[in-house]
């Protein structure tokens, strides 16, 4: 059982996991589990495991990209009676207007619930929704934007940073295996199409805003209000704690 260590990892000891607690275990998971792929870029990953994620991010204290941190939330969603199963999407590039090369290599989680159905996304780095998006077209908003889904599509309008909604990705209900996991972990850190192998990357959404460590890189959004600041190594070591390592 994982749920009594994954709620002590995000501070919510002792918490009921039901859809009504959803949105606030979602709201601490970005809170306290970064999205990262720091593993890939300093040649440190290991083979996508349960033991090894858990090991990862509720005993080291880490966090990670979707392959890990949504399979960790499905397996304590599950251990909670909640009916899910792990997916995959492909990914829109809006800037470029394509989906991405790497394919249905992004891993999500389909939820249903009394005949209903709904996407929960954790790892989707600092625009994870926040709340479970039903795919009966319903718009849900959190205080990360506004989210909903047309057909096989999850479009967003992010807070203070979308004037409309966009296209976030197109996802297939079919679920995946475990083999199907590890391919995506595979393409993610070793294609030449990936973007989470070219430099280190942290990244969350808060309350008010998003935090972002690109290599040296500090970006933070609040209220609208966007700063960047190019740090020193030793000023990158001391970011990592201050904002993803607490």
């Amino acid at each position: 059982m994982l749920t009594e260590a994954f709620l002590a990892r995000i501070r919510l000891s002792g918490t009921k996991i039901d859809m009504k607690h959803l949105p606030l275990l979602l709201r601490h998971v970005a809170d306290y589990i970064p999205f990262e792929n720091l593993d890939i870029i300093e040649g440190a990953s290991e083979v996508l495991s349960e033991e090894g994620t858990a090991k990862k991010i509720l005993q080291q204290q880490r966090g990670g990209l979707c392959y890990e941190i949504n399979p960790l939330l499905a397996t304590v969603l599950s251990e909670n009676n909640l009916h899910v199963q792990l997916i995959s999407a492909v990914i829109y590039d809006a800037l470029h207007e394509e989906f991405s090369k790497t394919g249905y290599t992004h891993t999500l989680i389909l939820l249903e619930e009394h005949g209903e159905q709904y996407i929960v996304d954790a790892g989707f780095g600092n625009n994870i929704p926040l709340m479970a998006v039903p795919l009966d077209g319903r718009t849900v908003s959190s205080t990360n934007g506004d989210y909903r889904i047309e057909g096989n599509d999850l479009y967003m309008k992010r807070r203070y940073r979308d004037e409309q909604f966009v296209l976030a990705y197109r996802f297939n209900i079919k679920p995946i295996t475990q083999a199907q996991l590890l391919d995506s972990q595979q393409i993610i850190e070793n294609s030449e199409d990936s973007v989470f192998n070219k430099r280190p990357l942290l990244t969350k959404c808060t309350e008010n805003g998003t935090v972002t460590l690109a290599g040296n890189d500090l970006t933070i959004m609040k209220n609208g209000h966007k700063t960047l600041r190019t740090l020193t190594d030793t000023e990158k070591e001391a970011a990592k704690k201050q904002y993803f390592y607490q």
